[in-house]
């Protein structure tokens, strides 16, 4: 097994978990509260300094994630560039499924977090889940290749890099967005017309949006970024 692969990985996912673990838990927390992002990201900030909330599971949880995630990515694309194979199949299916089941899990944990009531998370939710983070794993490990290719015709590698790494992880959460919003409330609000979820996404989109982008830019488009520039060295 190429340990530098491995080691890429968890190093990248070292550098962003930590402010990872406060904005996933604003996020959360200002959909369920019912509050603004910065209003929750304030909040957030505060509980785990004053150690209202317990920073060590949540900070395992989300580098679980991103270990996971970015190992899977690059050892698959190593096997397929060594063996002669077409990389993008296998990078989205296999880097999807750890990222999928991973973050589904942090996802559930960090809403119980937020949430007195403890029910099922119900299986839609783990759905809508799973295709909200195809689209990112897509933007990030196979989009993002081929829209760094077709820059580098233009400018340097590392820039055009840096450029792909920044904008496609971007534009997808604002079309991945509703999916989150809607399997949150699923999960908070069963059994709600359709008419009402749809309103909640409305009300709620923006500020969530907006929270999801400042997300990405630390978890892919810097953290992918930085895995790339790690990978080149080696």
């Amino acid at each position: 097994m190429p340990l530098h692969e491995l080691a890429c990985g968890i190093t990248s996912a070292l550098f962003v978990s930590p402010v990872m673990t406060v904005i996933d838990s604003a996020i959360i927390k200002s959909q369920i509260k019912k509050i603004d992002f910065k209003k929750a990201l304030l909040d957030t900030t505060n509980d785990y300094a004053h150690k209202k909330i317990h920073f060590t599971r949540p900070f395992y949880l989300m580098f679980l994630v991103y270990s996971s995630t970015y190992s899977t990515a690059n050892l698959v694309d190593f096997y397929c560039k060594k063996n002669k194979i077409d990389y993008k199949i296998p990078t989205l299916l296999a880097t999807s499924a750890i990222n999928i089941s991973t973050i589904a899990y942090k996802d559930k944990e960090y809403s119980r977090l937020f949430n007195t009531q403890k029910m099922t998370f119900p299986k839609t939710c783990y759905g809508l889940f799973a295709l909200r983070d195809m689209m990112t794993i897509s933007s990030c490990f196979i989009l993002k290749k081929d829209f760094t290719h077709i820059l580098h015709n233009y400018m340097p590698i590392n820039t055009a890099d840096f450029i792909a790494s920044l904008t496609l992880p971007v534009i997808t959460q604002s079309i991945s967005t509703p999916l989150h919003i809607l399997a949150i409330d699923i999960y908070q609000r069963p059994g709600l017309h359709f008419n009402a979820r749809i309103h909640h996404i409305k009300t709620m989109y923006t500020s969530v949006c907006i929270g999801r982008i400042i997300r990405v830019i630390p978890a892919f488009c810097i953290g992918g970024f930085l895995n790339d520039m790690l990978r080149n060295r080696f």
